[in-house]
């Protein structure tokens, strides 16, 4: 099984409030990428968090999804003590908490407004097919998220710092890494400052006309 780990500790340093709890019709976004994953293959999923405001809205989001019985997705909640270390805290922590024999471990960053179940299903697709390999998403030939690992490198994942994640790990292999092209560049955007946040919600509002 493939592990899926939600980054959702971070201290949205730019935007000047928690970006997570912003919603984009009137759904709180960290509630938004959670409803995105749910709706893919995945079935394991962490979720790393540090505010206990987010962490209300995720309970909230795990009770609806408990009802929902059709949902075979299990979820667990973690707690990070320490979110100003930087990014790769969160990812020390989804790796201490997954099961040791998860064949790969997906990451997600919870402020990507547009991703959709149907580029996790591909990228998820893309490591069935090629089980030892990084698969890295490409947005207009530029890197992004979700990125998936194979349970190899979980001991290199374990020793990661600062705020690169697991960037090291993939220029370090990159013969090991597939970079999957997504059609859609809009699906890699994320949210880092206000008017990044008030772009979306113009997109967002101009997409459901």
């Amino acid at each position: 099984m493939i592990t899926g780990i939600v980054m959702a500790a971070g201290l949205s340093r730019r935007m000047g409030v928690n970006k997570l709890l912003l919603c984009i019709d009137d759904i709180p976004m960290i509630k938004r990428t959670l409803n995105t994953i749910e709706k893919s293959k995945l079935q394991r999923l962490i979720v790393i968090y540090s505010d206990e405001s987010v962490l209300e809205v995720i309970k909230d989001y795990v009770q609806e999804h408990n009802k929902r019985t059709n949902s075979p997705m299990e979820i667990k909640l973690v707690y990070n003590e320490h979110p100003a270390r930087g990014q790769s805290e969160s990812v020390k922590l989804g790796m201490y908490e997954s099961e040791k024999d998860s064949r790969g471990y997906i990451f997600f960053v919870a402020d990507q407004p547009f991703l959709n179940h149907e580029v996790i299903n591909e990228i998820l697709d893309t490591f069935t097919k090629n089980p030892g390999h990084i698969v890295v998403p490409t947005y207009n030939n530029n890197r992004g998220m979700p990125i998936i690992f194979p349970g190899k490198y979980r001991l290199d994942l374990l020793s990661v710092s600062g705020d690169k994640g697991g960037r090291s790990i993939i220029d370090e292999n990159q013969r090991e890494t597939i970079f999957l092209p997504i059609a859609d560049p809009k699906v890699g955007e994320d949210m880092d400052t206000i008017e990044d946040y008030e772009k979306v919600c113009k997109i967002d509002s101009e997409r459901r006309m």
